[in-house]
């Protein structure tokens, strides 16, 4: 479950709740800027900020800013011996905004309006009142006008065009007003084609790590929600046509296909390639993705070029062999993969980045080895 999803949940049951994110971050830190926590007056509710003495410390004092709703700010610098004594040999510095959030019914209808947008796929972000958070307001980032300050709003589409609107921001207007802008940014969505023994494991993991996930298989005793609960969408598929319909495959989506067959995933690749999501994963042995690739070459009209897109095997190489396994090799090329699209982490190991560009050429998909189900593959998914 998000933060959102998590605000949106405590404040039906009429909880007073203080979001602490991280708007500055300086050197080496547990966490990034934007990351966040929620906290009610008892203690954590969602996320975390890095854990230790710091997240301890940011608990304590947003259970007080839930109950006083009035926000604060909060600086850590831990470097050398502050760092050691504290348990946080990172060392580094970052400063933190506790926002409080109450029940109200305007402060709930924002943050499921927030839900929503979200859901949909915009881009969103708030602009609060540091001495006011209950007036916060909430804007998409692709609007043509937004309903705050021009002087701000002028500050805020410049900050934009130059890409720099997906970090938290403190500004002040002229009169002296602070506010703090936090960006909301849609979820990264994971479509599964197939709803095998990987899929059921890929997915389970996907969603702990904060990807929307959808199913598709072409089975209804497969696609349906008791086999995938953590699942946004399931849906049955018959042989696999028009299998995206009605999805639209955008920036932020993830394709990886799990499917019982060659001839399926051969449909779902040709579907897939047409579609052009964020990224595109096959599962498979060498000697399959050779096939496949050579099918859709000398039948099918694509170029190399196209199938240099396609990451096959999908997965990190970690020896993988059980669904679990392959699961977990899986979503951590999925993180990896995330972290260079979204841009805003470039502390990727070079051969780690270097499995998450559409794998690079066509031919070293081909020639890549991988441990797994079948034959010598990162896992062919065959079983029922």
């Amino acid at each position: 479950m998000s933060i959102v999803e998590s605000i949106c949940q405590e404040l039906q049951k009429k909880k007073n709740l203080a979001l602490v994110s991280i708007v500055k971050q300086l050197a080496s830190a547990p966490r990034h800027a934007g990351s966040c926590m929620l906290v009610d007056e008892e203690g954590l509710v969602a996320g975390t900020i890095g854990g230790g003495l710091l997240e301890g410390q940011a608990i304590e004092r947003g259970m007080e800013v839930a109950k006083s709703g009035r926000s604060e700010f909060m600086d850590f610098r831990l470097t050398g011996k502050d760092a050691a004594s504290a348990g946080m040999i990172c060392g580094g510095s970052i400063r933190l905004f506790l926002e409080p959030i109450h029940p109200e019914s305007r402060t709930q209808v924002l943050y499921q309006r927030l839900a929503i947008a979200m859901g949909c796929g915009d881009d969103m972000f708030s602009v609060i009142p540091v001495r006011a958070p209950g007036r916060r307001v909430l804007c998409r980032k692709k609007a043509a006008t937004w309903p705050i300050p021009t002087e701000i709003a002028c500050t805020l589409r410049e900050k934009l065009e130059k890409g720099k609107l997906d970090v938290p921001l403190e500004i002040s207007d002229s009169m002296g007003q602070n506010f703090v802008v936090i960006p909301w940014s849609a979820p990264w969505r994971l479509v599964l084609a197939g709803g095998g023994h990987v899929a059921q494991a890929t997915a389970e993991i996907a969603a702990r790590a904060d990807f929307t996930v959808c199913v598709l298989d072409d089975r209804d005793e497969f696609a349906n929600k008791d086999r995938f609960p953590m699942a946004a969408v399931v849906r049955a598929v018959p042989e696999y046509k028009d299998c995206f319909a009605g999805m639209a495959l955008e920036n932020k989506t993830l394709v990886v296909i799990v499917t019982r067959g060659h001839s399926y995933d051969k449909s779902v690749l040709i579907q897939a390639l047409k579609e052009k999501p964020a990224y595109l994963g096959m599962i498979g042995s060498k000697r399959k993705i050779r096939t496949i690739y050579d099918m859709l070459l000398n039948e099918e009209g694509f170029a190399k070029e196209d199938l240099a897109r396609v990451t096959a095997p999908v997965g990190l190489d970690i020896g993988a062999e059980t669904p679990a396994e392959i699961g977990i090799s899986i979503v951590a090329q999925l993180i990896a993969a995330r972290a260079v699209l979204d841009g805003g982490r470039h502390h990727l190991d070079a051969s780690l980045a270097g499995q998450v560009q559409g794998a690079d050429k066509a031919q070293e998909a081909e020639g890549r080895e991988s441990s797994g189900l079948c034959e010598s593959g990162a896992g062919c998914e065959t079983a029922g």
